[in-house]
């Protein structure tokens, strides 16, 4: 039996100067799950102040990449 398991956390930012801090938490709470599927983290603006981040196989392990995804 396959299982599939999402590794994605939504983060909501309401003070612009913690921004980074908020990110880069988010970031290493997911790099253990990316490096043990040998995936690499995809990082989603959705709006200034919410992003997702997820374990993505088409990112290539050992790399974060990042994107604006404006909601209409």
């Amino acid at each position: 039996m396959n299982e599939i398991t999402t590794f994605r956390l939504d983060i909501a930012i309401s003070q612009a100067q913690i921004r980074d801090e908020l990110l880069t938490d988010a970031v290493n709470r997911l790099i253990p799950a990316a490096l043990e599927r040998r995936y690499g983290i995809l990082v989603t603006q959705h709006d200034a102040s919410n992003y997702s981040l997820e374990i993505d196989p088409s990112v290539p392990c050992g790399t974060i990449h990042e994107k604006s995804h404006p909601e209409s």
